[in-house]
């Protein structure tokens, strides 16, 4: 059942979350350890998308689509993770392939930490109480 909202959103929701990848199976193998969803078992050479889901059904899906590069500079579209446990998350995903974004410009107060998955996507780390 979706719930609907008012101020005219309606049903509309967030239902996938669209990473380019020039390396589907390694991003497949990163998403799907990062957030615990299940990935595709195979993907072929000739495969535009993979879509990785939520075994809950409760979180958006990843769409990864291949890409035949990234772009240099800030990405697009990101994902912001939230969590009361920043730091140790991102030392889990720092050790599944993620690399510390060291050239980003943080503001004096921040939350936030930002991390490039293995094709180079950038997506956030935000601790909430």
């Amino acid at each position: 059942m979706v719930t609907k909202r008012g101020d005219g959103v309606g049903d509309l929701r967030v239902a996938t979350v669209c990473v380019n990848a020039t390396d589907m199976e390694r991003a497949a193998d990163f998403w799907s350890a990062a957030l615990g969803y299940r990935r595709p078992e195979r993907i072929g050479e000739q495969d535009q998308f993979a879509k990785l889901e939520d075994p809950a059904g409760t979180g958006p899906a990843v769409l990864l689509q291949r890409a035949e590069a990234i772009p240099a500079a800030p990405t697009p579209v990101h994902l912001d993770l939230y969590t009361s446990d920043r730091d140790t998350h991102i030392d889990r995903l720092v050790k599944l392939g993620a690399t510390r974004a060291e050239d980003w410009s943080y503001p004096e107060e921040h939350e936030f930490v930002v991390l490039r998955d293995t094709e180079g996507n950038e997506f956030c780390v935000i601790n909430v109480n």
